[in-house]
């Protein structure tokens, strides 16, 4: 094969790519949209306080450790929303502070909050004990670093009511923020945050397809009979969300899998606060990859084609420099494109310039495969910890 011709077949998984993120863009658009939510201002003069109205066929379970500063605001972001749990479930998975304390039922919640000790080990111990013990058809399950608005609970009832029959798990739209709402303020927090965003659209457009490829345990919603105890994969750190996920699909059922598009159903995760602990973040997921099961195809051929795309643009710089030049400017172009319109989705430029926005697209952009690529080179090497427990 001539140089030229060889220069236009390591052309071709940029190309797949891009074909990827255009359908993607196309499935995302008008995929969020803002919910008929019901005006609940007291009226003026009202001789009795306003009561919040409550989901009587939904429980919250949040799997906790060491979160004595996190969960308390979660609780009051709960407290203050216009419609409230039927109840809230916290599993305690030995926590060493005083995460306990701070969330004890003296607290005076607004719902019933029933607190009981994992037990076993990790999240997935946790999150499965929550799920037995909770009394309602559905369960929404949020990390504990989450942040959420006061129609949260209502506009996933509202979804519920209009289209649950057909669904056993359906996604909620995640951010990486420190707020509710309102666009990241330092850097790396809008870097993590627009990587995510451009995730999360794929994953998505891929329900839209009825075609599910991943999903964030950072917060999502479960019919509770449906929920995959035995498919977890209890000896691996993480994954609960992605091993759930896929039992579904193998069961036949990834056409059950739904999502909630609405902005008010949007909840906030907290961004890792360092480059190092971001670095371990995504070594942890993607050592769980190497297990991911047969029923994720979309995910794995997604997965292909980004590493044949990485590999094919090493190798035309090094084969043909202003190719490969020619190449990445593409793959960056395109990327900048699909991440602006999640990114605005999701309300990661509320309030930010369009200078700032440009070049927090083109940064991303820029850093985002030599991160990828560092990312895989340490994952066999390096055992992060989370939680204050090794993942591996």
């Amino acid at each position: 094969m001539t140089l030229q011709g060889l220069t236009l077949f390591l052309f071709l998984p940029l190309l797949l790519h891009l074909l990827h993120i255009a359908g993607w863009s196309r499935r995302f658009k008008g995929a969020l949209h803002p919910a008929e939510t019901k005006a609940r201002n007291q009226a003026p003069g009202a001789a009795t306080p306003w009561q919040p109205e409550r989901a009587e066929d939904l429980t919250v379970v949040l799997p906790a450790r060491n979160e004595a500063r996190a969960l308390p605001r979660l609780l009051a972001d709960l407290a203050k929303g216009n419609c409230l749990p039927a109840a809230v479930i916290v599993v305690d998975d030995a926590s060493d502070d005083d995460t306990l304390k701070a969330i004890a039922p003296s607290g005076g919640w607004p719902f019933p909050l029933n607190i009981m000790a994992n037990p076993g080990t990790g999240k997935k111990a946790g999150l499965s004990a929550g799920m037995r013990a909770a009394e309602t058809t559905w369960v929404v399950q949020v990390d504990a670093d989450v942040r959420i608005g006061r129609h949260f609970i209502d506009a996933i009832a509202q979804t519920l009511a209009q289209s649950g029959s057909k669904f056993d798990m359906l996604l909620l739209p995640l951010r990486l923020a420190n707020a509710a709402s309102g666009s990241p303020q330092r850097t790396l927090d809008v870097l993590q945050a627009l990587d995510f965003a451009a995730m999360q659209g794929w994953a998505v457009a891929a329900v839209q397809r009825s075609r599910p490829a991943m999903a964030s345990g950072g917060a999502w919603v479960w019919r509770r009979s449906a929920f995959p105890h035995d498919a977890l994969r209890p000896e691996l750190a993480s994954g609960d969300d992605v091993f759930s996920l896929a039992a579904l699909i193998a069961q036949g059922d990834g056409n059950r899998v739904g999502w909630v598009g609405r902005t008010e159903a949007m909840a906030s995760a907290a961004p890792m606060p360092t480059l190092r602990q971001l670095l371990d973040q995504r070594i942890r997921w993607g050592a769980k990859s190497t297990a991911y099961p047969r029923a994720l195809k979309e995910a794995r051929r997604v997965a292909t084609t980004i590493a044949a795309m990485h590999a094919a643009g090493i190798a035309l710089l090094i084969l043909h420099p202003l190719a490969g030049l020619a190449f990445w400017a593409t793959k960056a172009l395109g990327d900048m494109a699909y991440t602006h319109q999640v990114g605005q989705a999701y309300g990661l430029f509320d309030g930010m310039g369009g200078l700032r926005r440009v070049s927090a697209l083109a940064l991303l952009a820029l850093v985002h495969p030599p991160f990828i690529i560092t990312t895989l080179l340490l994952m066999p090497f390096r055992k992060v910890r989370w939680k204050g427990r090794t993942t591996a």
